[in-house]
């Protein structure tokens, strides 16, 4: 019987697989086959649903025309011609959509390109309509770019001149224009977010809605000077290049992290507000992200709406407060409101609810006041009327931020400030609470919690095809059959199920499992190919019963009981990251405490850096460098549960087949014994890695990890191995610095290929990472925006 069931569950899987295959070709390489044209001549029309009305680019990289976005309704725009998706990256009339049946676009005979609606008004046009201009025809350029040409062939007329909410590679950004974000995913309409230079000629991101309006990057709380930036080039000017280098006249830049070129990117300011430089991976039509303004998204403003709260969920996730519900779940932007209204916000109506490590960043009712205790702080806010809550600085200065309105919430690791929220004495659900130091998420209503998604080339949809019923049909039934079977999962009995409700989380993510000991014994070949072996055990090869290679780490020193294990590797194995090593699951069956990870086919970064023959070139170790970073930076301010790996080194950073890098190790600190956590050599660091709090007994954070990070960038760069360096390797290279000899730290292996600027931003962010004193160490976020920006910046 349970044979059969795979057989049908075989059928229904090539079946339902056939029709994506048919959908996904129908939607890849439908603007191919149309009948297309290189240009629009005086007097030539663009008709939506014709097969003439297209234009191509003469490599046919770009297409433009009518595109649909909604019920008959479109949009006149350019796009990328082959990608899974359709990208879009210019649009006319984004903000007023045209009919579908006798709209038009039109070159007039006096030269203007005007768009026009089905009853004949003007939705756009390029009033170019001039016999001083002498306007020939409509072109569209290999780069993207849609031109009025003369009859000399000069332009007369570019939609590089007014971009919507991408920036391709030569286009620039000037004082006079700006990128405007989409207001969702599957929207075109403009959204709250812009990209602009300000009056100071900062170029910033901005949150703009009708009643609220504040920058948020670069810091919007530190100076000019000290986020990199000046103001003294009055040009305003920005531009992207073909290598994935990014120049403006603020001093601000970065480099694509697959710096180099032939590659085909975009920079787009996305709806969520987030600045991204995307790659597309030639073949398969999929973007990649290659730079990222914010490594914490919910650092950017109004991304929940009033009264909202950004938290990490892993992922960047929009909830309420206590005592508040969301207003629309499906639209993160309106926010959240009050569950029991506050008729008077003073002492006698209302109560303050406590959450740590939380901010709603603005809107200071008195600017700020310092020296004031807490219990003065609370004092002063249940007595205005005005007050809907304060934020206090625990540190001792007495800083306390009342607010007039709750917006722009955000809560992380990396916030100092604690946040006190005005909520009615009426709310029966908090009579009885006065501080939740905790937030957890109630995922068991359906759409409580949206979450706000990095990967937006995945959740792009083409709408300028429309699908077969039958396909729309095939998907209702697949969907059906998914959510019966996720049902079916969730509340199926099972002696391998744990309970994660009281967290809030999913109890196991998808792809996690329980393995048997004998399975992996028989996977490993009894233990037999070793990898290698660190401070938490042996890690042998192995290949599962469905063929997929593993890794197997046997851990050492564990006595936890199975369910108390159970709880902290499933925390482990929800944390994702393109690179952190993936957990594919556990073994803990008597005493055997085994863990399942990806296996990844170029072993350890030490044995590039320090075997005899091997050499890493320097574009490679750049990556690594910054892929390191980011894993770190997710793992400290972005994850379910904030962790510090302790334990930062070569070793423990792998290299896939392409030699990105993937951390190793992380989390595992927190399943050895406690007495053993404190051995010197094994958890808390390797020799010539720790930090010097370690030593001197001090608290430990996060900024130890960023010690030891510090000397992993200094050994990259010089490829020299900090556990064997007789002399400090800081110091040395310090010294070096100082004399002005920095080619003398590169690793002689390089034969001087090298990009100068890189490796000088490398060796000063980790001199930087090695500060003595925690403090004024930076924040892994810090550090990749650090490894990002070139340290001069050229005038252009």
């Amino acid at each position: 019987m349970e044979g059969k069931q795979e057989d049908w569950c075989l059928l229904i899987a090539i079946v339902l697989g056939s029709l994506f295959l048919c959908a996904s070709q129908v939607s890849a390489d439908d603007t191919v086959d149309r009948n297309t044209s290189d240009k629009l001549s005086l007097g030539g029309t663009l008709i939506p649903l014709q097969n003439t009305s297209w234009l191509v680019s003469p490599n046919q990289t770009f297409s433009a025309g009518f595109y649909e976005v909604g019920d008959n309704a479109y949009a006149f725009g350019v796009w990328y011609t082959h990608t899974a998706n359709l990208t879009v990256v210019w649009t006319a009339n984004r903000d007023q959509p045209v009919n579908g049946r006798d709209s038009r676009l039109d070159l007039q005979t006096d030269g203007n390109l005007l768009l026009s609606d089905a009853n004949g008004s003007t939705v756009w046009e390029t009033h170019t309509g001039s016999k001083d201009l002498n306007v020939k025809e409509a072109f569209l350029l290999e780069t993207g770019n849609l031109v009025l040409l003369n009859s000399t062939g000069g332009s007369v007329w570019e939609s590089f001149d007014y971009p919507t909410d991408t920036l391709l590679p030569h286009q620039a950004l000037k004082g006079n224009t700006q990128l405007v974000s989409r207001l969702g995913t599957g929207s075109i309409t403009s959204g709250y977010y812009r990209l602009y230079f300000d009056y100071d000629n900062i170029l910033r991101l901005r949150y703009q809605t009708s009643f609220a309006a504040s920058n948020y990057w670069p810091t919007p709380y530190l100076a000019i000077f000290v986020n990199g930036r000046s103001s003294y080039n009055i040009s305003r000017y920005a531009v992207l290049d073909a290598f994935g280098v990014f120049k403006s006249s603020d001093n601000f830049g970065f480099t694509a992290w697959d710096y180099g070129l032939n590659l085909t990117r975009r920079l787009t300011l996305d709806s969520d507000g987030n600045l991204r430089l995307y790659t597309l991976q030639e073949g398969k039509g999929i973007w990649d992200v290659s730079w990222i303004a914010l490594t914490e998204e919910c650092s950017v403003h109004g991304l929940c709406g009033a009264n909202g709260l950004c938290i990490y969920n892993p992922e960047a996730t929009c909830t309420c407060p206590p005592g508040f519900h969301m207003k629309d779940p499906t639209d993160r932007f309106k926010g959240c409101e009050r569950d029991v209204e506050l008729v008077d916000s003073g002492s006698i109506a209302a109560h303050l609810v406590h959450l740590s490590h939380t901010d709603f960043y603005g809107n200071d009712l008195v600017g700020y006041s310092k020296g004031l205790s807490l219990e003065e702080c609370k004092r002063s806010c249940m007595n205005d009327s005005e007050c809907q809550g304060f934020s206090y600085v625990p540190d001792g200065s007495g800083s306390c931020y009342p607010k007039n309105q709750l917006l722009n919430g955000y809560r992380s690791a990396g916030v100092a400030n604690d946040m006190y929220i005005k909520v009615s004495i009426n709310d029966s659900s908090l009579q009885n609470s006065t501080s939740i130091s905790e937030i957890r998420p109630n995922c068991s209503s359906f759409g409580v919690l949206v979450t706000v998604s990095s990967n937006f080339q995945a959740r792009e949809k083409r709408s300028v095809i429309k699908y077969p019923l039958w396909f729309a049909v095939a998907f209702g039934v697949m969907e059906i059959v998914c959510i019966t079977l996720g049902w079916w999962y969730m509340f199926r009995e099972n002696d391998d199920s744990f309970d994660f409700d009281r967290q809030g989380y999913s109890a196991i993510p998808m792809g996690f499992k329980k393995f048997r000991f004998a399975e992996l014994k028989k996977a490993t070949n009894n233990f037999s190919i070793k990898l290698g072996e660190g401070g938490f055990g042996s890690v042998y090869k192995g290949i599962l019963a469905d063929e997929k290679v593993v890794a197997v780490k046997q851990l050492e020193g564990v006595s936890q009981s199975e369910d108390q294990f159970w709880a902290e590797v499933s925390i482990i194995g929800r944390v994702h990251h393109m690179n952190l090593v993936r957990m594919f699951g556990f073994c803990a069956e008597g005493h055997h405490r085994l863990l399942v990870y990806e296996y990844v086919e170029n072993g350890s970064l030490d044995r590039h850096l320090f075997t005899e023959g091997e050499s890493l070139g320097w574009k490679d170790r750049f990556m690594i460098a910054m892929g390191t970073a980011m894993a770190l930076a997710y793992l400290h301010e972005e994850c379910l549960e904030w962790i510090l790996h302790c334990d930062v080194k070569p070793q423990n950073i792998l290299l896939d087949r392409k030699f990105s890098p993937k951390v190793s190790d992380f989390g595992l600190s927190k399943l050895v014994d406690r007495d053993r956590a404190f051995s010197f050599s094994k958890v808390r660091g390797t020799r010539g890695y720790v930090a010097p709090e370690w030593v001197i007994n001090l608290p430990i954070t996060a900024k130890a990890d960023v010690y030891s990070f510090g000397i992993v960038l200094l050994e990259i760069v010089s490829g020299r191995n900090a556990s064997n360096q007789s002399a400090n390797l800081a110091q040395w290279v310090s010294k070096k610095m100082d004399e002005g000899k920095l080619l003398e730290v590169v690793d002689a292996r390089l034969n001087g290929i090298i990009d100068r600027e890189e490796v000088e931003a490398v060796v000063r962010t980790a001199l930087l990472c090695l500060e003595q004193d925690p403090g004024l160490r930076p924040s892994m976020s810090r550090v990749v925006e650090m490894l990002s920006r070139r340290p001069e910046m050229e005038k252009v």
